[in-house]
Protein backbone atom coordinates (compact mmCIF):
# COMPACT_ATOMS: atom_id res chain seq x y z
CA UNK A 1 0.00 0.00 0.00
CA UNK A 2 1.21 3.52 -0.80
CA UNK A 3 0.98 6.59 1.39
CA UNK A 4 1.28 9.99 -0.28
CA UNK A 5 3.04 12.88 1.39
CA UNK A 6 0.52 15.69 2.04
CA UNK A 7 3.27 18.25 1.36
CA UNK A 8 5.01 17.10 -1.84
CA UNK A 9 2.77 14.15 -2.92
CA UNK A 10 5.73 11.77 -3.11
CA UNK A 11 4.95 8.09 -2.70
CA UNK A 12 6.04 6.53 0.59
CA UNK A 13 5.67 3.15 2.24
CA UNK A 14 2.44 2.97 4.23
CA UNK A 15 4.37 2.41 7.47
CA UNK A 16 6.56 5.52 7.02
CA UNK A 17 6.15 8.47 9.36
CA UNK A 18 8.41 10.90 7.47
CA UNK A 19 8.45 11.56 3.72
CA UNK A 20 11.48 10.04 2.01
CA UNK A 21 11.50 12.89 -0.53
CA UNK A 22 10.98 16.05 1.54
CA UNK A 23 11.43 14.90 5.14
CA UNK A 24 8.09 16.29 6.32
CA UNK A 25 5.83 14.35 8.65
CA UNK A 26 3.20 12.14 7.07
CA UNK A 27 0.92 12.58 10.07
CA UNK A 28 -2.15 14.71 9.47
CA UNK A 29 -3.86 14.38 12.84
CA UNK A 30 -3.71 18.15 13.40
CA UNK A 31 -5.72 18.84 10.22
CA UNK A 32 -9.50 18.71 10.09
CA UNK A 33 -11.37 16.79 7.40
CA UNK A 34 -11.98 19.85 5.20
CA UNK A 35 -8.29 20.84 5.29
CA UNK A 36 -7.32 17.34 4.17
CA UNK A 37 -9.86 17.50 1.34
CA UNK A 38 -8.51 20.88 0.26
CA UNK A 39 -4.98 19.40 0.20
CA UNK A 40 -6.28 16.49 -1.89
CA UNK A 41 -7.37 18.88 -4.67
CA UNK A 42 -3.67 19.02 -5.57
CA UNK A 43 -3.21 15.25 -5.48
CA UNK A 44 -1.44 13.78 -8.53
CA UNK A 45 -3.93 10.90 -8.74
CA UNK A 46 -6.84 12.39 -10.76
CA UNK A 47 -9.58 10.33 -9.14
CA UNK A 48 -8.60 11.59 -5.68
CA UNK A 49 -8.44 15.22 -6.80
CA UNK A 50 -11.81 14.94 -8.59
CA UNK A 51 -13.45 13.24 -5.60
CA UNK A 52 -12.14 15.87 -3.18
CA UNK A 53 -13.40 18.65 -5.47
CA UNK A 54 -16.80 16.99 -5.72
CA UNK A 55 -17.18 16.59 -1.95
CA UNK A 56 -16.06 20.17 -1.27
CA UNK A 57 -18.44 21.58 -3.86
CA UNK A 58 -21.52 19.40 -4.10
CA UNK A 59 -21.77 18.23 -0.51
CA UNK A 60 -20.04 20.85 1.63
CA UNK A 61 -20.23 24.06 -0.47
CA UNK A 62 -16.90 24.89 1.19
CA UNK A 63 -15.73 28.44 0.42
CA UNK A 64 -12.30 27.73 1.97
CA UNK A 65 -11.58 25.48 -1.03
CA UNK A 66 -11.86 28.21 -3.68
CA UNK A 67 -8.15 29.12 -3.77
CA UNK A 68 -7.10 25.48 -4.17
CA UNK A 69 -9.81 24.88 -6.77
CA UNK A 70 -8.69 27.91 -8.78
CA UNK A 71 -5.06 26.78 -8.59
CA UNK A 72 -6.04 23.33 -9.87
CA UNK A 73 -8.14 24.85 -12.66
CA UNK A 74 -5.08 26.79 -13.82
CA UNK A 75 -3.09 23.56 -14.32
CA UNK A 76 -2.65 22.65 -17.95
CA UNK A 77 -2.74 19.99 -19.06
CA UNK A 78 -4.87 18.28 -16.45
CA UNK A 79 -7.27 15.38 -16.38
CA UNK A 80 -10.65 16.00 -18.00
CA UNK A 81 -12.37 14.54 -14.93
CA UNK A 82 -10.48 16.82 -12.54
CA UNK A 83 -11.04 19.97 -14.61
CA UNK A 84 -14.75 19.15 -14.89
CA UNK A 85 -15.10 18.40 -11.16
CA UNK A 86 -13.28 21.61 -10.24
CA UNK A 87 -15.50 23.74 -12.49
CA UNK A 88 -18.61 22.09 -11.06
CA UNK A 89 -17.38 22.63 -7.49
CA UNK A 90 -16.74 26.33 -8.09
CA UNK A 91 -20.29 26.71 -9.40
CA UNK A 92 -21.77 24.80 -6.48
CA UNK A 93 -19.85 26.94 -4.01
CA UNK A 94 -21.03 30.06 -5.85
CA UNK A 95 -17.61 31.68 -5.93
CA UNK A 96 -17.91 35.06 -7.69
CA UNK A 97 -14.14 35.41 -7.84
CA UNK A 98 -14.00 32.23 -9.94
CA UNK A 99 -15.86 33.90 -12.83
CA UNK A 100 -12.73 35.00 -14.78
CA UNK A 101 -11.17 31.54 -14.56
CA UNK A 102 -14.42 29.81 -15.52
CA UNK A 103 -14.91 32.22 -18.43
CA UNK A 104 -11.37 31.44 -19.61
CA UNK A 105 -12.08 27.71 -19.37
CA UNK A 106 -15.29 28.14 -21.35
CA UNK A 107 -13.47 29.93 -24.17
CA UNK A 108 -10.40 27.65 -24.28
CA UNK A 109 -10.81 25.35 -27.27
CA UNK A 110 -7.90 23.21 -26.07
CA UNK A 111 -9.72 22.19 -22.88
CA UNK A 112 -12.05 19.15 -22.88
CA UNK A 113 -15.66 19.73 -23.88
CA UNK A 114 -17.13 18.27 -20.64
CA UNK A 115 -15.07 20.76 -18.62
CA UNK A 116 -16.22 23.63 -20.84
CA UNK A 117 -19.84 22.52 -20.41
CA UNK A 118 -19.27 22.43 -16.64
CA UNK A 119 -17.98 26.00 -16.88
CA UNK A 120 -21.27 27.05 -18.54
CA UNK A 121 -23.27 25.47 -15.73
CA UNK A 122 -20.99 26.94 -13.07
CA UNK A 123 -21.23 30.46 -14.49
CA UNK A 124 -25.02 30.15 -14.67
CA UNK A 125 -25.14 28.92 -11.06
CA UNK A 126 -22.88 31.71 -9.81
CA UNK A 127 -24.89 34.37 -11.61
CA UNK A 128 -24.23 38.06 -11.38
CA UNK A 129 -23.34 40.57 -14.06
CA UNK A 130 -19.83 39.28 -14.81
CA UNK A 131 -20.92 35.64 -15.09
CA UNK A 132 -23.88 36.52 -17.33
CA UNK A 133 -21.65 38.67 -19.52
CA UNK A 134 -19.16 35.81 -19.90
CA UNK A 135 -21.98 33.55 -21.07
CA UNK A 136 -23.29 36.16 -23.52
CA UNK A 137 -19.79 36.81 -24.88
CA UNK A 138 -19.15 33.11 -25.40
CA UNK A 139 -22.47 32.64 -27.23
CA UNK A 140 -21.39 35.17 -29.87
CA UNK A 141 -18.24 33.27 -30.87
CA UNK A 142 -18.49 31.64 -34.30
CA UNK A 143 -16.38 28.51 -33.70
CA UNK A 144 -18.15 26.88 -30.75
CA UNK A 145 -18.93 23.16 -30.68
CA UNK A 146 -22.65 22.45 -31.16
CA UNK A 147 -23.14 21.05 -27.63
CA UNK A 148 -21.53 24.11 -26.09
CA UNK A 149 -23.65 26.48 -28.18
CA UNK A 150 -26.78 24.54 -27.17
CA UNK A 151 -25.83 24.67 -23.46
CA UNK A 152 -25.27 28.42 -23.72
CA UNK A 153 -28.66 28.84 -25.41
CA UNK A 154 -30.38 26.78 -22.73
CA UNK A 155 -28.73 28.86 -20.03
CA UNK A 156 -29.81 32.12 -21.64
CA UNK A 157 -33.40 30.88 -21.99
CA UNK A 158 -33.47 29.84 -18.32
CA UNK A 159 -32.14 33.24 -17.30
CA UNK A 160 -34.85 35.05 -19.27
CA UNK A 161 -37.63 32.88 -17.83
CA UNK A 162 -36.71 33.59 -14.19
Amino acid sequence: MIRYCPHCWAENAYEATLCAACGMTLEEAEKDFVARLIDAIGHPEPTRAALASDILGRQLHEARAVDALLARLARQPDSMDVTTAVAEALGQIGAQRAVPALAALLLDGQRPLPARLAAVEALAAIGGVAAQQALVDAATLPQLPHLLRRALGDTQRQTRST
